[in-house]
């Protein structure tokens, strides 16, 4: 779908009207990214709104970002594309905003983010599943990809073409990020198995949304955090939960990105400041229930977060980095993704 046909359906899912966007900074981020109570600081202390646009699709999320008439100051971008929309000429270079120490990431998450990012937040791929519906947590890819009959229909996948194949990819002892068309073949393989019992491909926490889904759904491909989001949608009356599959945590890190287009770059940098003190990064991580990349705001979280591995990788499993896939990939793997979406509309 071209760009400029997407862009007014997702502007439309924003938390904020349309008019409004006249004024104050737009931020591109997924659905509930941000915690309210420190947008709500923000606004006190400067008078200027955050106009939240939700994504729930990395791909659809770089669609607006490439769109040079979406009105879009800052996003929150995956470290493995800052840098191409970078070379793109779409960001604005953030190697020198005047970060005080107390304010600046690790040196790993910084260099994943590199010049024209900000680190914001980190987690890792998984699985997410209700505790009130499974006897047994999930331990491997496996229980998802391979899944119990008694799953069939009451899976949620993803119709994001990138983490729907690092899954399979790691499962099956690859790079996640593999152009090789064998690699993607046999993953291909692997996801056209368990497409008979996948009731959605749509964020989990999306599609729990719907009102012929909410309910339906057991178990899913998430990410560190989305149990949170999950309980949140349910109402409460669910037990999201969150585990990293034993094949190891593929580890990503969001970077905050500010857009040339930006009407306001000063403003916007001075958003980005303001999200990277320790106190802000520390509230922000707690309601997203995913972790810091700043350690002076790591140290801020309560005993009880920094143990869990809901949000912490577990000891001793395997960690792998995200990083791009080959570009020239991209066409077999947005086929391997529209012939997925078609045995599953044709069920």
């Amino acid at each position: 779908m071209p760009c400029a046909a997407i862009v007014p359906a997702l502007l439309l899912s924003a938390r904020t009207p349309l008019a409004a966007r006249a004024s104050g900074l737009n931020l591109l981020v997924w659905e509930w990214g941000i915690s309210p109570d420190v947008v709500r600081a923000w606004t006190a202390m400067t008078g200027v709104e955050i106009n939240q646009i939700v994504f729930d699709n990395g791909d659809r999320r770089d669609l607006l970002i490439a769109n040079v008439n979406a009105p879009i100051d800052l996003a929150v971008v995956d470290s493995a594309h800052v840098q191409p929309f970078g070379d793109r000429g779409l960001l604005l270079d953030q190697s020198g905003l005047p970060l005080p120490e107390t304010s600046r990431s690790d040196e790993r998450s910084r260099a994943m983010c590199g010049r024209y990012g900000v680190p914001y937040s980190w987690g890792n791929t998984g699985i997410v599943y209700r505790a009130d519906r499974l006897k047994e947590a999930p331990r491997s890819w496996a229980d998802l990809l391979k899944p119990a009959p008694a799953l069939a229909g009451h899976i949620a996948m993803t119709d994001d073409q990138e983490e729907l194949l690092a899954a399979a990819l790691n499962f099956m002892g690859r790079p996640m990020n593999s152009g090789d068309p064998e690699d993607l073949r046999r993953a291909f393989e692997l996801l056209r198995a368990q497409a008979p019992a996948v009731l959605t491909y749509g964020l989990p926490m999306t599609a729990q949304q719907r009102r012929d889904i909410k309910g339906r759904i057991f178990i899913g491909l998430g990410a560190t955090g989305d149990q949170k989001t999950l309980n949140i949608g349910g109402g409460g009356r669910e037990n999201w939960r969150f585990v990293t599959p034993r094949e190891g945590a593929m580890v990503w890190t969001d970077c905050l990105v500010v857009l040339r287009r930006t009407r306001d770059p000063g403003l916007a940098e001075r958003f980005v400041t303001f999200l990277a003190q320790p106190e802000n990064g520390a509230a922000n991580a707690v309601f997203l229930h995913q972790p810091p990349p700043n350690p002076h705001a790591a140290a801020l979280l309560p005993a009880a977060m920094r143990d869990d591995p809901q949000v912490y990788p577990p000891p001793g499993y395997p960690v792998i980095y995200r990083g791009p896939f080959p570009t020239d990939s991209l066409p077999l793997r947005r086929r391997i993704l529209s012939a997925l979406l078609a045995i599953h509309d044709a069920q």
